[in-house]
């Protein structure tokens, strides 16, 4: 595969050393789904006693130790997360080619507080839904998608956390902290739509990006097969890592933050083919202890 450098996904998109790998890598792809196998459907939506797990409370905190916004700003809108752009410096809502912008990045590091409480949130909600212990992503993925963002020419750029690098085995899970709807939710396809679209092209991941962000007919294949997620604060979804979603051009008046969560079953990195690692510059292996908490739980 020739290497991409477009803007978007494209040319982060995983690469192969060899056919062999190729072929390991598709034997992963191909295999059942995790979450079908084990909760019946390529997608779980579920709930949260906000009261017991305040997430909105320490993101304006953190947000305000960060002074990335001004108490004295934030008050005048009764510290609305929905508000949270008008209140802003512009510098930090535009978005980078890799559809993140400084508060997002702000927020990999979390005070103590806010990771006990993500850690809990693990432990009391999301590993009770398996069977199986799980391994969970030791820094969530924290989005900050503001009203008429700047940053580059808008499309929706579908994708599929394994496009990226991922392992098929893991999980997805996506939890908002202020109400989503329309243009400022996620768009999440189906697991079999998903599969059809990626099947149209030869599984070839990086033509997949180029389509996915040029090529209008198909598109609108992907517009017509996805939804927009309509969710409030206390609800979350778990999904097939291989099911296409895409951030979209928010032209609603309201912030949307939002959290990303990868998870995987205990044993079922045992199960790789290959080696993973994220196709970003650390090339962190998707294992315990690295990109997955050491401790399964």
């Amino acid at each position: 595969m020739s290497k991409i450098t477009n803007k978007g996904h494209m040319g982060k998109t995983i690469l192969f050393e060899s056919d062999d790998d190729h072929d390991r890598f598709m034997n992963d792809f191909n295999s059942n789904s995790t979450i079908i196998e084990k909760l019946g459907n390529w997608k779980h939506e579920t709930k949260y006693d906000i009261n017991n797990f305040d997430f909105r409370n320490l993101i304006i905190k953190n947000l305000i130790e960060k002074k990335l916004v001004l108490y004295q700003d934030f008050s005048r809108y009764n510290f609305s997360l929905e508000k949270l752009h008008l209140c802003m410096n512009l510098d930090n809502k535009v978005l980078d080619e890799s559809e993140q912008n400084n508060i997002s990045i702000s927020f990999y590091e979390t005070t103590k507080s806010l990771d006990n409480l993500y850690r809990k949130f693990i432990e009391k909600n999301i590993s009770p839904i398996f069977s199986e212990k799980i391994h969970y992503q030791i820094i969530p993925t924290f989005r900050f998608h503001f009203p008429n963002q700047k940053g580059y020419n808008w499309n929706d750029r579908y994708h599929t956390d394994v496009m990226l690098g991922h392992p098929p085995y893991e999980l997805n899970i996506w939890m908002p902290f202020t109400k989503v709807y329309g243009s400022n939710s996620m768009r999440l396809t189906p697991y079999l739509d998903s599969m059809e679209l990626l099947n149209l092209c030869d599984n070839d991941f990086e033509l997949f990006a180029k389509k996915t962000q040029y090529d209008e007919t198909f598109i609108k294949r992907l517009r017509s097969k996805s939804k927009s997620l309509e969710m409030n604060y206390g609800d979350f979804v778990i999904f097939d890592p291989r099911c296409l979603h895409c951030t979209q051009y928010n032209d609603t008046k309201d912030t949307r933050i939002s959290m990303d969560i990868r998870i995987i079953l205990e044993g079922d990195t045992e199960k790789y083919s290959k080696q993973y690692k994220t196709t970003g510059r650390k090339k962190m292996p998707f294992l315990p202890g690295h990109y997955f908490s050491k401790q399964s739980v």
